[in-house]
C-alpha cells in the first residue's frame, strides 16, 4: 500500500471519529417515543432552550430528529446544526442547555 493511500485512510479515519466524538459531546440520537418535548423549528425561531437530560423531538416541514441532551458541563450552547441530521434545515438556530433541574 503506498503512503499516499494510508495517509488518505488515515485521515478519513480521524475526521470519521472526530465527528462521531463531537455529538457525543452533545448527547445522543433517540427514538420519537422517548421524547419529552418538541420543539417546531420555523423561519423565525432563533433559539431554544433545553435542560440538560431532556429529550426533545424537533419538527420542521415535515422533517424530524429526536436528541437526548447529555452535554459534559452543567450549561452550555452550540448551534443546532452541529447536531441536526443532513438535509434538517436549521437555519441558524441556537441551542441553549441548561443543568438539569435534580441537581439545581
Amino acid at each position: 500500500m503506498s503512503q499516499r493511500i494510508v495517509i488518505t485512510l488515515a485521515l478519513l479515519f480521524s475526521v470519521s471519529v472526530g465527528a462521531q466524538a463531537a455529538d457525543q459531546h452533545f448527547g445522543s440520537v433517540l427514538p420519537a417515543a422517548a421524547a419529552g418535548k418538541v420543539i417546531t423549528i420555523t423561519p423565525q425561531t432563533r433559539y431554544v432552550n433545553v435542560d440538560n437530560g431532556d429529550t426533545v423531538t424537533f419538527v420542521r416541514g415535515g422533517q424530524t430528529f429526536t436528541w437526548n441532551f447529555r452535554t459534559l458541563r452543567e450549561a452550555d450552547d452550540f448551534q443546532l446544526s452541529s447536531i441536526a441530521p443532513a438535509g434538517f434545515d436549521t437555519s441558524g438556530v441556537q441551542v441553549y442547555v441548561d443543568r438539569d433541574p435534580t441537581y439545581r
